[in-house]
C-alpha cells in the first residue's frame, strides 16, 4: 500500500531553536600576515611552523607524528604552492586559495 498520486501531504514543522553559528574562520587572512592579498612561501611555512607547534603543546596526534611533519615541513609547503599556485608566480592569491575563506563585507 503506498501514497497514490493524488494525494496530498501535509507536514507540522516545530522550529525548536534559532541561533547564530560561529564565523568561519578566514585561513587566508590568518596566513597573509603582510596583508598583500597574496600568501608567500615565508607566510605559508610561518603559519604551518605555528599549527604543528600548537598542535604539539596541545597534544594534539602522537609527538612523532608532528616531529615527522616539522621535519617535512619544506616538501609539505612546496606541495602546497604545486597545490594551490595555479599561475605559478610564486605567490598563492586570494582567487588561488582553496581553503576556508570569507570576503569581509
Amino acid at each position: 500500500m503506498g501514497i497514490e498520486d493524488s494525494a496530498t501531504l501535509l507536514f507540522e514543522v516545530e522550529l525548536i531553536n534559532i541561533s547564530d553559528s560561529p564565523p568561519t574562520a578566514n585561513v587566508f587572512k590568518e596566513i597573509d600576515s603582510d596583508h598583500d592579498n597574496q600568501l608567500s612561501r615565508e607566510e605559508v611555512s610561518e603559519y604551518l611552523r605555528k599549527q604543528m607547534i600548537e598542535a604539539e603543546q596541545g597534544g594534539a596526534g602522537d609527538n612523532e607524528e608532528v616531529k615527522k611533519m616539522l621535519a617535512d615541513h619544506d616538501k609539505l609547503v612546496e606541495e602546497i604552492f604545486q597545490h594551490e599556485d595555479k599561475d605559478k608566480n610564486g605567490f598563492i592569491s586570494h582567487d588561488e586559495f582553496s581553503g576556508p575563506k570569507h570576503d569581509e563585507l
